[in-house]
Parts: C-alpha cells; sequence; structure tokens
C-alpha cells in the first residue's frame, strides 16, 4: 500500500514495508527512502522525525532509525544533533558516454574529475562467464583465459568493476605484465594487439555479494552490465564484463536525426 503525506514538503510517498519479503525491514525503509531521494530532492531539506516516519511505514523508530544511518553511510542525509535529519548534498552522477569510443578515465580527467582504476592482483581467477561464451565461434572457446580484474574510481569512490578474459597471443603477452594505468586495452595498445572491433550487450541486474564489497553499496543496488567481445583481424582478443553502479553512472548518447534525412 501507498501512502502520501502531502504535510511534508517532500510529499513523501512510501510503500508500506512488505512482512512476508526476506528483505529486512528497516533495508526496504532504506531502498524506499533511496528512491525518493534519488529523483532530485533539493540538498538541505529537512525529512519527517523518526515518529512521523515509523507511522508512515506502520514500524517502529528503531527499525527508522537503522535505514536512516544506513542511508548516511550512504551521503543520501546527514543526522545533526538535536535538530533532526536532512538531505546531503551529494556528488553528481558520473556521465558515460555509451558510445565507448574514448576511455572513460581519458574523458572525466579532461573534465576535471580523479579519475582512475586499480588492478586487484589478489583476486581469485574466475571462469569465463557462460553469457560470453555462447557468443563464442566454437574454436574461440577452446584454448586457456588469462582473468584480470580492475576496480574504478573517480574522486575517490568506487563506480565499476571490470573482469577480462585475454585470450590467444594476448594471454600469452600480458601473463605476468603490470598494467599500464590498470588498463587491458592501453597495455594491449604498446604491444599492436589492440582489439579493432568490439561487440557489446547491454543489461540491467541486481549485484552480488561480492560486489556489494567492492562498490562499497547495498544488497538491492542495480548496476548495469557492459558485456565485450574484442577481435583484432578477426582473432579473438578479450572478453569482458563490466559492472556499473546505477546510482553513480548514468550512460549519454546522442542520436543526429538530420543526419537520418540526408540524401
Amino acid at each position: 500500500m501507498t501512502v502520501e503525506d502531502t504535510r511534508h514538503p517532500l510529499a513523501v510517498k512510501v510503500t508500506q514495508v512488505d512482512r512476508r519479503s526476506p528483505m529486512p525491514a528497516w533495508a526496504q525503509v532504506e531502498r524506499d527512502l533511496r528512491s525518493v531521494l534519488d529523483q532530485g530532492v533539493e540538498a538541505g531539506l529537512q525529512l519527517p522525525t523518526e515518529k512521523d516516519l515509523a507511522a508512515m511505514y506502520g514500524v517502529s523508530r528503531i527499525t527508522v532509525r537503522q535505514a536512516l544511518a544506513a542511508l548516511s553511510d550512504r551521503g543520501y542525509v546527514e543526522r545533526r544533533q538535536g535538530m533532526g535529519t536532512f538531505v546531503a548534498d551529494r556528488p553528481r552522477l558520473v556521465q558515460h558516454d555509451i558510445g565507448l569510443m574514448t576511455p572513460w578515465r581519458d574523458r572525466f580527467r579532461a573534465a576535471g574529475e580523479d579519475a582512475a582504476s586499480v588492478h586487484l592482483v589478489d583476486a581469485a581467477p574466475e571462469e569465463e562467464p557462460y553469457d560470453l561464451v555462447r557468443e563464442l565461434t566454437p574454436a574461440e572457446r577452446s584454448g586457456t583465459r588469462l582473468h584480470l580484474k580492475r576496480l574504478h574510481l573517480v574522486n575517490g569512490r568506487p563506480i565499476g568493476i571490470t573482469d577480462s578474459w585475454l585470450a590467444g597471443r594476448a594471454a600469452e603477452t600480458m601473463r605476468g605484465r603490470e598494467l599500464v594505468e590498470a588498463s587491458v586495452s592501453k597495455t594491449l595498445q604498446q604491444e599492436a594487439i589492440a582489439a579493432d572491433q568490439v561487440e557489446h550487450l547491454l543489461e540491467v541486474r541486481s549485484v552480488n555479494a561480492a560486489e556489494t564489497v567492492l562498490l562499497d553499496t547495498g544488497i538491492d543496488s542495480q548496476v548495469f552490465v557492459d558485456w565485450s567481445i574484442g577481435r583484432s583481424g578477426g582473432e579473438l582478443v578479450e572478453t569482458s564484463r563490466t559492472v556499473w553502479l546505477g546510482s553513480r553512472v548514468r550512460f549519454h548518447y546522442s542520436t543526429d536525426l538530420d543526419g537520418l534525412h540526408r540524401p
């Protein structure tokens, strides 16, 4: 059931807690409030009191307090002693070019952002996912793979994770080698093995347990998953999976409509 409190400036629409859900009540409240704040609420606005929020959601004040603590930890709200809870001034979303033609770190640095990747050298090797394997030819599926994992950050905040599985000459060249700026593509370019054709598949899903830790996010967070297959001269170079945290990244693309009508 949805309830609206028109007395508050936010006109908060809340979905009451589902007692049958395996998700704890506090997590449901936190998720619902976060969805409201994600719609662009002005920073500095005071939220309803714990007592009022408890009445809206049909839960105890302790449950509300847990939800607000989680929102505070994630930077959504500020809790001021003796004053209440206020909407925090959160960093804007990182904008990612859906064309993926320019390295994302280069674009963000050009915009004055601190963008970097970290090669997680101690990460346990992972098998190439079936989602990628099924897109390959029978010949490409054979042979060993070299798995590499990187964590992407902007201004110190994790925004994404990339897992790469290198094949053939790329795997042989990269084995035991230090990555240039923790980038597989930049390192391969130095060896003239860069892919000249890349296919992308994009989907949306919830984070898994390992991703919540690396991305420092909640268990119900959503990610954009970019599956890619790179080839050079028809030879398989790399398959990869990049997850971008939906609450910190948005995708951008533009369409030249005039060009569609030119003779």
